[in-house]
């Protein structure tokens, strides 16, 4: 089952990384881990730095994407960006993108909340 949900965030992350850039955005880097966790994507919007989580769900059975992204998750990746940042002032802000796919692995849905704050 773990392997399957990494494949899956994996898969998610992949087509989140395609959606912004169509979008303008340099993703710059994959995967930023830290002792508090891992930013799953952090990008380039004009001047200001993207830390973003991707939430990938296959089918919607168990509830959306949206529904697992919570405030201790939104408070880690806040942790984890001021890490990325070592105290240097910086333009910045957080962002989710929603991944749904299907059962063929397919994308069903992608939705961007720019900004989010918990």
């Amino acid at each position: 089952m773990k392997q399957f949900n990494r494949e899956t965030g994996r898969k998610g992350e992949n087509e989140a990384a395609l959606y912004l850039e169509k979008l303008g955005y340099e993703v710059f880097l994959r995967n930023f881990s830290t002792r508090f966790g891992e930013i799953d994507l952090i990008c380039r919007d004009n001047a200001e730095v993207v830390f973003v989580e991707v939430k990938t769900k296959k089918g919607r059975l168990f509830g959306s994407p949206e529904e697992t992204f919570t405030r201790y998750k939104y408070e880690k990746v806040k942790r984890m960006a001021q890490v990325y940042l070592k105290g240097k002032e910086a333009a910045c802000r957080i962002d989710m993108v929603a991944v749904e796919l299907g059962e063929d692995d397919a994308v069903t849905g992608i939705r961007h909340y720019k900004n989010v704050v918990l």
